[in-house]
């Protein structure tokens, strides 16, 4: 979609996103949340136009439109994503990190290898990462009990699986955490991980349900997630975790893991 929106226009316009840079916003207190860093303007631009149009020339445009749907519902044990197969692939997985509200944490997804690799710090209040889908999908899964992630990470970590059933890239995400409990080197046999993640969970641990957040806060009274509309697919590792609690497992510095495919089941 090309942009139509005056030059004059679209300078007051990226003046109001430049002194508010929030997309997303995520609340808590860590060791080094009071030091501050510059915000890196560019690399806010470069991610945000994954996914949204951003009103001002030559920001690019996102893939907005929805991919081509496949048709029916899908069975159980279905591929639908896998590091390198770019030919079979609906998506692809882009970085949403905390610059998009201001944040220094920065981390890159290559989608040959499926390796999600950054650096996170909580300066300037931040103090996440993240990769998620684009463009959007329209899957039905209502035939499927969830989808099952499986990856690489040599450290121990607290990841946060995010579905959503909506097209509104600020709306509801389905949201809920999993402790990577990995050994050996990334990529090895002994660090590979598989997360199941049920449509309808209502336990602890694996079978924790998806609830609904927004800004890292838990919402009430919604219907269920809808398994017949998947939208989109997201992971983020985070300091935070919902209505102002810190992940336990959350460390500032070098992070990396391998994301090698995604089933429903």
């Amino acid at each position: 979609m090309r942009c139509t929106t005056s030059p004059s226009a679209a300078t007051g316009r990226v003046n109001r996103l430049i002194s508010s840079p929030i997309i997303l916003r995520a609340e808590g207190n860590g060791s080094n949340e009071n030091e501050r860093k510059p915000w890196d303007v560019l690399r806010f631009v470069r991610q945000s136009s994954r996914f949204v149009s951003l009103p001002f020339p030559g920001s690019g445009a996102p893939k907005s439109s929805l991919a081509e749907d496949r048709r029916g519902r899908i069975a159980p044990g279905t591929l639908l994503w896998k590091a390198g197969d770019r030919d079979r692939n609906d998506f692809e997985f882009a970085p949403l990190d905390d610059v998009v509200m201001g944040g220094a944490s920065s981390s890159t997804f290559d989608e040959a290898t499926g390796k999600w690799t950054g650096s996170v710090t909580d300066a300037n209040s931040g103090g996440f990462i993240g990769i998620r889908s684009t463009p959007l999908v329209s899957y039905d899964l209502s035939a499927c009990t969830g989808i099952e992630w499986t990856l690489s990470a040599a450290d121990k970590q607290r990841l946060k699986v995010v579905l959503r059933d909506s097209a509104d890239f600020n709306g509801i995400g389905w949201t809920t955490s999993r402790d990577v409990a990995a050994a050996g080197t990334m990529g090895s046999r002994k660090s590979l991980v598989t997360l199941r993640i049920p449509f309808g969970g209502n336990g602890t641990g694996n079978n924790q349900p998806l609830l609904p957040s927004r800004f890292a806060k838990i919402l009430t009274d919604f219907p269920p997630f809808a398994s017949s509309s998947v939208k989109a697919f997201q992971l983020t590792y985070s300091k935070f975790e919902y209505d102002g609690g810190l992940n336990p497992r959350f460390n500032v510095g070098d992070f990396g893991i391998q994301l090698l495919e995604i089933r429903s089941y």
